[in-house]
């Protein structure tokens, strides 16, 4: 029984495998990912939720602390610090013209101080109390500010509080108001009070608008989210509770936040129900996302398999054809697993067939031109000797027969062109001196003086330099490429030739003219070829094979450069060791 399964199994196509196998172990790891994540997916989005609610209540308290900070900083500075807490305690309340001066002082600074705070404040102001005038009071308000008739501060706690010397900056939270501009239910003062101050005590009493407390809560509140704002007392200041709701601690979550600045905590309330009906919404994606699971580890094993079978297939095709005789097909492979060594074996195999047959071919073609290439060989040895001494008998022949007939232009030309082709071919040695390659561009240059007699030509300034080395066939390129590419106007051209020291083991040749010059894209171009490295010396004779020569002769210091001669043409500068190099 075992065999017959186990050959039934083996028996399928490669690809079914596969693809059976990664589906098997894909599908037992999403499931059992499934099955923990189910156990703990209440809890851990319950605990998202949570956190994702303090958050939101942290965000908002950190807020509320700033902005009452910032109330806190500029009561102090409006009384202790910008001088106005001296001015309130010296208010005179005599009767006089200067007690109304100061008077109307008060009451505008107040003003001016409530107004620029008006949403956050509600009212402010100062009671002085005259302990030498027998205890004489007097209230100092914005004039703005419209008393509640029959509304005594004398019976309100911060009044009680200034009497007995117990006066707190941050009241208890209070619901007694004396303007009709309080319009808060619930707030709290913030107080200052000085005593004995020459005889006099005062206080300086501040109302804030409970409608920050609100804002700062508002867009958080729901009917699920309750909040209450408790002083450092623990009394409440603020609290989105309705009067007949209470907090129930079996059915609500509580979080608690201390607000750093002012010591005020928040208490927050939410419903244990509003959490569960959260995660049961996000819980109703499970079986969508389950299947998508499913979907695309499906997908993503069919790839798989085929990522891995195509190359088998590929492999096995390709053996076929070349048992029919193809052994020009390779294995492509782009990977370096099991299926791209084997590939790689192979090519080799088909390679080394294929380069066995070749051999033999080719020794078989090798031996039967052998003889063919032997005798192509001493032809063109033959060919060489005659063709130069043929060139040099003519050239002699024609300078008889040019002084014969009295030519001496034609016999002039003649010997020079026989010197140049001698300097070419018949010497052998790859450097030469200085003056023996100046000698040859003296030939060139006669062998050119027919063609154009008005180019003025100077090469004096080779002189001291006649025993340095030089490889053959150096100079004279460069002045033909000046007669090539210099001298196509009709105007009076120069050629210049000279040399100078360019260090203690280098000197350099110039070849400067008048010509007609490059524009500097091109002259760019050039000089940027003379710094690449091409190795290529197979060009001919011009400037890029010269400066090749030199460079590897001599090294990448040494070569040819190019700029603008100061008249307009091109200056050539060609720089050489001191020094014989290796031949």
């Amino acid at each position: 029984m075992k065999e017959k399964l186990l050959k039934l199994v083996m028996d399928r196509k490669f690809f079914t495998k596969i693809f059976v196998s990664i589906t098997i172990v894909a599908f037992i790891g999403v499931f059992s990912i499934a099955f923990v994540y189910q156990q703990y997916f209440r809890r851990v989005l319950t605990d998202n939720e949570i956190y994702r609610v303090q958050r939101s209540i942290d965000q908002a308290g950190l807020n509320l602390d700033n902005q009452m900070y910032r109330i806190v900083s500029n009561v102090h500075y409006f009384f202790e610090y910008s001088g106005n807490e001296n001015r309130f305690m010296k208010l005179r309340t005599d009767g006089s013209a200067e007690a109304g001066e100061d008077k109307s002082w008060a009451e505008n600074t107040l003003g001016a101080y409530r107004m620029q705070y008006s949403s956050e404040l509600e009212s402010a102001f100062f009671l002085l109390r005259d302990r030498r005038d027998g205890g004489n009071e007097t209230l100092f308000h914005d004039p703005e500010l419209d008393p509640v008739p029959d509304m005594d501060y004398r019976e309100m706690s911060w009044y009680r509080d200034f009497i007995a010397g117990s006066v707190n900056f941050w009241s208890e939270p209070t619901q007694e108001l004396l303007f009709y501009q309080d319009r808060s239910m619930t707030t709290i003062y913030l107080t200052m009070a000085r005593y004995d101050a020459e005889g006099r005590d005062g206080i300086l009493v501040i109302r804030l608008n409970g409608k920050m407390f609100n804002d700062a809560f508002r867009l958080l509140v729901t009917r699920d989210l309750n909040i209450e704002l408790l002083n450092a007392s623990g009394q409440s200041v603020y609290s989105s509770f309705a009067p007949s709701e209470a907090y129930d601690s079996e059915d609500d979550i509580r979080m608690d936040s201390t607000l750093s600045q002012s010591g005020f905590r928040i208490q927050a309330h939410i419903r244990k129900s509003y959490i569960e009906q959260t995660v049961s919404k996000i819980k109703i994606l499970q079986p969508f996302v389950l299947v998508l699971v499913v979907l695309m580890t499906l997908a993503i094993s069919a790839i798989l398999s085929l990522s891995l079978v195509r190359p088998i297939k590929k492999l096995l095709r390709l053996m076929k054809q070349a048992e029919l005789g193809d052994l020009d097909v390779r294995f492509n492979g782009k990977f370096t697993d099991e299926v791209g060594v084997l590939g790689n074996g192979f090519n080799r195999m088909l390679a080394t067939m294929t380069d066995s047959m070749e051999k033999a071919h080719r020794a078989e073609m090798d031996k039967l031109s052998a003889e063919v290439k032997q005798k192509d060989a001493t032809m063109h040895a033959m060919q060489n000797q005659i063709n130069p001494h043929f060139l040099y008998n003519t050239l002699e022949v024609i300078n008889c027969q040019a002084i014969i007939h009295e030519v001496p232009s034609v016999s002039r030309m003649s010997k020079a062109l026989a010197d140049f082709f001698r300097y070419s071919v018949d010497n052998p040695m790859a450097e030469v001196e200085l003056r023996v390659e100046a000698a040859h561009v003296a030939t060139y240059l006669d062998i050119q003086h027919e063609r154009y007699p008005d180019i003025e030509i100077d090469m004096d300034g080779l002189n001291t330099f006649g025993d340095y080395p030089i490889p053959k066939l150096t100079l004279q390129p460069v002045v033909e490429n000046a007669f090539k590419y210099a001298f196509q106007g009709s105007r009076d051209y120069y050629l210049r030739i000279y040399a100078e020291d360019a260090g203690p083991d280098s000197y350099a040749l110039f070849v400067e003219d008048n010509g007609e010059g490059m524009d500097e894209e091109r002259l760019e171009a050039i000089n940027r070829r003379f710094e690449s490295v091409t190795g290529d010396s197979g060009v001919g004779i011009g400037l890029a094979n010269v400066h090749d020569r030199l460079r590897l002769k001599y090294g990448a210091d040494y070569g040819l450069t190019m700029q603008e001669s100061m008249s307009g043409g091109i200056l050539v500068r060609i720089l050489l060791p001191k020094r014989r190099g290796n031949a």
